[in-house]
């Protein structure tokens, strides 16, 4: 028998991958009628509830090769990720965010697609590479974070250990402005956020300048190239997203949880200086700000003069050589994490710390090494229960 032609190949497997496509997505709409809805900001109006909406049709759309899915990607569709406990949460383990570098290679790690088009090449990872697992992050309350002040976040930042109370705090910096985003302080602003992750974990290019371009190519037939939007998604696509993400809600503190037992934790937080990297609250922008990537002007009231009880100051910490895993993203050296928001916490089990090897808080507590080194032997130090107190006080956020 002879073979087919390599166009009709690539023309069954797009044909098959499409079909897949389909079959996948009536899987997954099966999957989210368990799924809790996302959680609006309080307090937008009509034209940015209908904003949010719009985002979030986009979020949970199942993107197929026809948009220009791939050729490599991990997932189809933004809520694979980002589901836990509400959509636009965080994501089920650490399994479309794979960091890695080639042993003996310098440079930012680069992400690993677990996926391919039957057209496209399957990425392998080299027996000697260096893997970093990283946790898919929750996207609720982004968009207050997004809008505290820089000057506020840089306030806290003290390379030099001036205090000599052994933490430091150094700030992304990148064409002199701020990076708060991503596990490394490695993202700047919303909008390069949405971007990236488009073109990373699904292959999307979009009219964005820097995220036009494919990371992957494969040649394919002219009559089936010419039928796939260049680039894939329009910039007002992506806005979409941007407003989708940005109006997303913060999980609130657990009310069913308080006392003094809570408030003996809470006190202790600051007694071992848990507080001085997990800043409890700041206060975003009283006056309307220009959004880092597209310079749109944020003027939402439901952003504004908000208070803002992330438990983070957004700042890189060395935490030493135990959660060093040789991989960087951004500016961070690789024993530098960008210090995680504690938001939520109580949703998260298991799989704590950038890389999910922590699995309850108390690990995690026993993981600080470096600049929490100091705070992780007073914890030690305390009494059973004020253990317990600290633990319970965590279980509130």
């Amino acid at each position: 028998m002879k073979s087919r032609h390599p166009s009709m190949r690539l023309l069954i497997g797009i044909s098959v991958v499409l079909g897949t496509v389909l079959v996948s997505s009536l899987v997954v709409t099966a999957a989210k009628e368990d799924r809790e809805p996302p959680v609006p900001l309080a307090g937008l109006t009509a034209a940015e509830s209908t904003r949010f909406e719009e985002g979030r049709r986009v979020f949970q759309t199942q993107f197929t090769p026809r948009d220009g899915l791939g050729p490599a990607f991990n997932a189809r569709a933004c809520e694979a990720c980002h589901h836990i406990p509400t959509i636009g949460g965080h994501g089920p383990g650490y399994r479309s965010n794979l960091r890695y570098r080639e042993n003996g290679q310098e440079g930012t790690g680069r992400l690993f697609h677990q996926l391919a088009l039957p057209v496209g090449t399957p990425e392998n990872l080299a027996p000697d590479a260096i893997i970093s697992k990283r946790r898919p992050p929750t996207l609720r309350g982004l968009g207050l974070i997004e809008a505290i002040p820089e000057e506020d976040i840089l306030r806290n930042a003290d390379q030099d250990d001036r205090d000599r109370d052994g933490i430091r705090g150094r700030p992304a910096m990148r064409d002199g402005h701020l990076m708060r985003f991503g596990s490394q302080a490695h993202v700047a602003s919303l909008f390069e956020f949405v971007a990236d992750a488009l073109r990373q974990e699904m292959g999307l290019t979009s009219a964005v300048p820097g995220f036009n371009q494919e990371l992957s190519k494969i040649s394919l037939p002219a009559f089936i190239e010419a039928r796939i939007p260049n680039p894939n998604l329009t910039e007002q696509t992506v806005r979409q997203l941007v407003d989708f993400v940005g109006f997303l809600a913060p999980v609130p503190r657990d009310s069913m949880f308080s006392g003094g037992q809570v408030a003996r934790g809470e006190r202790l937080f600051g007694e071992l200086a848990c507080a001085k990297c997990h800043v409890p609250t700041f206060r975003t922008s009283a006056k309307p700000f220009a959004r880092g990537g597209d310079g749109a002007m944020v003027s939402s009231p439901a952003l504004l003069n908000q208070e803002v009880a992330a438990y983070s100051d957004f700042l890189l910490h060395d935490l030493g050589a135990t959660l060093d895993d040789g991989v960087t993203l951004g500016v961070a050296k690789s024993s530098e994490y960008k210090t995680p928001p504690l938001w939520g916490l109580r949703f998260h089990k298991h799989l704590l710390l950038h890389d999910g090897r922590a699995n309850n808080v108390e690990q995690a507590i026993l993981y600080h090494g470096g600049e929490g080194a100091r705070s992780r032997q007073r914890y030690l130090g305390l009494p059973l229960d004020d253990r317990r107190a600290l633990l319970e006080f965590l279980e509130t956020l």
